[in-house]
């Protein structure tokens, strides 16, 4: 008796799966299978697979596949053999044309200021580490940077007066 049962399970079960009809979604121009196209039918909705693949119950007498790169489309099962073929959208751009106003001088200034670097740190920064730099200078630019300017312009003004005093 529980054989009976099991075969005659086994028999409708064979018989719902001879009941779906395998179809395969393909792009018109390149004839590539399309993946994850949206299949609507009487029995539901489902996705087509990585290979464009898609099963539906003999019962469904139409179809409606959507894809957000394709054109919608609304299908009668009798018309369809085991392809169905979708259109792509058009997402073309037309011609883009800029107009400039010319230069504007103020933004040089103003990015100047914002990225102002002293004449000290354009020297640091050209030094190439590759060819060894100039040691010297460096060290030179380093103890530059350290002693104070006040004395420097004050022993320079005091150099000035005993010149122009011996003159």
């Amino acid at each position: 008796m529980n054989r009976l049962f099991l075969l005659v399970c086994l028999m409708l079960l064979s018989v719902s799966v001879a009941a779906q009809r395998r179809l395969v979604v393909c792009d018109v121009e390149t004839s590539d299978p399309i993946s994850k196209v949206s299949v609507s039918s009487s029995a539901g909705t489902t996705i087509s697979d990585s290979l464009g693949c898609f099963s539906v119950p003999d019962t469904c007498k139409s179809i409606s596949l959507s894809h957000l790169n394709y054109e919608s489309r609304l299908l009668h099962l009798s018309e369809v053999r085991d392809t169905v073929y979708l259109v792509s959208k058009d997402f073309g751009m037309n011609e883009v044309v800029v107009f400039g106003k010319g230069k504007d001088d103020g933004l040089r200034d103003r990015i100047n200021s914002m990225v102002a670097i002293n004449k000290t740190d354009a020297q640091l920064l050209a030094i190439d580490p590759s060819s060894g730099g100039n040691l010297l200078g460096l060290i030179g630019t380093v103890v530059g940077k350290l002693i104070p300017k006040k004395h420097s312009k004050a022993k320079r003004r005091e150099k000035a007066r005993e010149i122009l005093e011996n003159y």
